[in-house]
């Protein structure tokens, strides 16, 4: 293929990419880690919404909405406009979450507003800016500084870098966390942009490029805390080459010193960090673990609903395979040390840190896809520079084979949630169509679902009832026994609803991929 036909296909994967972001985008479920993100850039904490809201008395889920915004026009003494400093504060006693994305998220509120397209436009933009840097760090991985380049070489070079962009421009993956109101995107940006500085900084070996290095891992650090284990691969990196160490040390040093005053919050609120992270402490089986990071390598170009019987299973099974038959040849065939040398020092630390981590505290962090991305970035990269090197026909054909999967991912994702997104509240529009087909609805709940109602309320009718209180306070308030619905309850609720004679009966619970997946249920209580 001639680069000039390969530069027009790279235009269109690009433009479809754009256009599968933004498709739908104010549609999909506004899940409970987005309300997170929404209501701690507006200077809200979780516990504070939960104090304001569980009181048991009536809200509208206009009530719940107001929580999520900046100057809410539901505005009043009890609830009034949140500053910058509000906003700090509420990241402050959640440490686990690096500060800078909310903080930019904030900004993106006030400029744009604090609709749910708005609030997840950043997260596009931050997608597609992650492409020409992609085609940059591609380019300083292939730059062999000892050896003068053929003309097949730069050729060669051209096609990798052309198929890594394309390969991310429509991965269902990332397109996927491109339409979330969360760091993921803003992430993966910061880490190509600090590769990308890296590698210069060690061929060029000038103050300035390091300095520039130093920034982005700052960057890349206040955006995620798993950052830390990608810095530590790289400084293995650093320590095999032949120059920059004692520069890299100082940029390393400077980094450190700039993160410290977050260093110090978590610290500071080690409690908030423990508790905030408990359901990290949760043992999953290590065979979920390994499917799962094979999962997470074969999405990045196939993504299809899991089917776990019949005929359809064995061919999703075996398209599956093949992916990653792909993906396995082309690290293989990565026979440029320094090439796949950085791959696995970006590439590995997450996942190995993070099995470790599981070990020791029983967790199931390192089965979290989207705490994988280092290692999705390394793998896409390595798919794309590996394919290179086979034979002609076989790389066309896999190449062609792996962006038609991506293709037909992203157009049946279009209609639907990723396997591996949304959590409990994949099923947040059955539940909301069963609760606004009643006739006046009252939705009761207890303090532990806040936020859970805060997601769900973005699809609630406007005559929606919501009660919050604990159960043995909530339940007794029922003076006629109104046709009600209850909210996922806990056994405790449901016992005692069935006491006081509401006659509880399920009304909906989700199907579920996995015995291990949390959901949310609802029940109907008294009479309909």
């Amino acid at each position: 293929m001639s680069q000039k036909l390969g530069g027009y296909l790279l235009a269109g994967l690009i433009s479809l990419g754009l256009l599968f972001r933004v498709a739908h985008l104010d549609q999909k479920i506004f899940w409970a880690d987005e309300v997170a993100t929404a209501m701690r850039a507006a200077g809200y904490t979780k516990a504070e919404v939960t104090a304001q809201l569980a009181t048991g008395q009536p809200h509208s889920p206009a009530d719940l909405l107001a929580y999520q915004q900046l100057r809410s026009p539901r505005s009043t003494p009890q609830l009034p406009p949140r500053s910058l400093t509000d906003s700090l504060s509420a990241l402050m006693r959640s440490p686990e979450h690096a500060p800078l994305y909310f903080l930019l998220v904030r900004c993106w509120m006030e400029l744009f507003g604090s609709s749910t397209s708005a609030i997840r436009s950043l997260s596009v933009l931050c997608s597609l800016l992650a492409l020409p840097v992609l085609h940059q760090l591609c380019r300083e991985l292939n730059r062999d500084p000892a050896a003068a380049q053929t003309a097949a070489q730069t050729a060669a070079q051209t096609a990798a870098q052309q198929t890594a962009v394309g390969f991310m421009a429509i991965s269902p993956f990332f397109v996927a966390y491109a339409q979330e109101a969360r760091p993921y995107s803003l992430w993966s940006l910061l880490l190509l942009l600090c590769s990308t500085a890296l590698l210069r900084a060690v061929r060029r070996n000038r103050p300035t490029n390091w300095l520039i290095y130093a920034l982005t891992l700052t960057l890349s650090l206040y955006t995620s805390l798993l950052t830390v284990p990608v810095a530590a691969g790289q400084a293995v990196f650093v320590a095999l080459q032949v120059q920059g160490r004692w520069r890299y040390l100082a940029a390393v040093c400077l980094t450190g010193a700039l993160f410290l005053p977050w260093i110090w919050v978590l610290w500071s609120q080690r409690i908030n960090l423990d508790t905030n992270t408990t359901w990290m402490r949760t043992a999953v089986p290590i065979w979920l673990t390994a499917a799962i990071w094979l999962y997470s390598a074969a999405v990045l170009w196939f993504d299809l609903p899991v089917v776990t019987t019949g005929w359809l299973a064995g061919i999703e099974a075996m398209v599956a395979a093949t992916v990653l038959a792909i993906l396995g040849y082309a690290i293989v065939r990565l026979i440029r040390l320094r090439t796949g040398l950085y791959l696995a020092a970006l590439g590995l630390p997450v996942p190995v840190g993070l099995l470790l981590l599981d070990w020791g505290w029983q967790g199931q962090a390192a089965a979290t896809s989207r705490y994988l991305i280092p290692a999705q970035l390394a793998l896409l990269m390595a798919a794309a520079i590996g394919v290179t090197q086979f034979k002609p026909r076989l790389r066309r054909a896999a190449v062609g084979l792996l962006l038609s999967l991506s293709l037909i991912s992203c157009i049946v994702n279009l209609n639907r949630i990723p396997d591996y997104q949304k959590d409990r509240n994949r099923a947040n529009l059955e539940l909301a169509a069963l609760i606004n087909a009643a006739p006046e609805p009252m939705l009761l709940a207890e303090p532990s679902q806040t936020l859970d109602l805060l997601s769900l309320s973005h699809s609630l009718s406007a005559d929606t009832q919501i009660r919050i209180a604990p159960a043995v306070q909530l339940l007794p308030q029922l003076d006629h026994c109104p046709p009600s619905f209850l909210f996922n309850p806990s056994e405790s609720m449901l016992a005692a609803a069935s006491q006081l004679g509401l006659n509880p009966k399920l009304a909906y619970q989700p199907q579920m991929l996995l015995s291990q997946d949390r959901h949310l249920t609802l029940w109907k209580a008294c009479s309909f």
